[in-house]
């Protein structure tokens, strides 16, 4: 309940807030944030601060939930993190993105861990395998798709010029 009301919260921030329009320009591209202004220092430091917040937040709930902590707690998890982040569509290159997008993706893959976890036949190895190809799997067809739709932008453009061109020398000839 407490991690539904963050993601809320949160995605909130991002999609409303001027803070959260900074950050996605200064991920999508810092020179050009830089150039219009933008703090980018201040609003990175903030960002910091909050993800440090929230792994305290984690850490303590983990803490109340089995009793212990050790600092190797989460190691191992890497892989899964970076798998349910892109599988939600947050490019790692930075720039787009959702909270949302990202617990959608955690959830698939927790699902799709608990469901090979049932299946004897399948060694923690080809859990592994399988989330690194669900990785790779992602970031390809959101390179695929980001180019197809740039491709279509340009065509569109263009066609959108000749158009424009075409109106103007048709307006030159019959208004001369």
């Amino acid at each position: 309940l407490l991690a539904l009301a963050v993601v809320i919260v949160f995605q909130l921030v991002l999609s409303y807030l001027p803070y959260g329009r900074r950050l996605f320009a200064i991920g999508s591209n810092p020179d050009a944030a830089r150039v219009a202004g933008l703090p980018i220092q201040r609003d990175v430091f903030v960002a910091f601060v909050l993800s440090g917040a929230l792994a305290g937040l984690a850490g303590f709930l983990f803490l109340v939930r089995f009793g212990n902590i050790t600092v190797v707690a989460g190691q191992g998890l890497e892989l899964q993190v970076v798998a349910a982040v892109v599988v939600g569509g947050v490019n790692i290159f930075g720039g787009s993105g959702s909270i949302v997008g990202a617990f959608v993706g955690a959830t698939l893959i927790n699902v799709l861990q608990q469901s090979l976890i049932r299946w004897p036949a399948v060694s923690a190895f080809a859990q592994d395998a399988i989330l690194g190809l669900l990785i790779l799997l992602a970031v390809a067809s959101d390179k695929v798709i980001l180019g197809r739709l740039r491709t279509i932008w340009v065509q569109a453009r263009r066609r959108d010029e000749e158009r424009a061109a075409a109106t103007a020398a048709e307006q030159a000839i019959h208004g001369a």
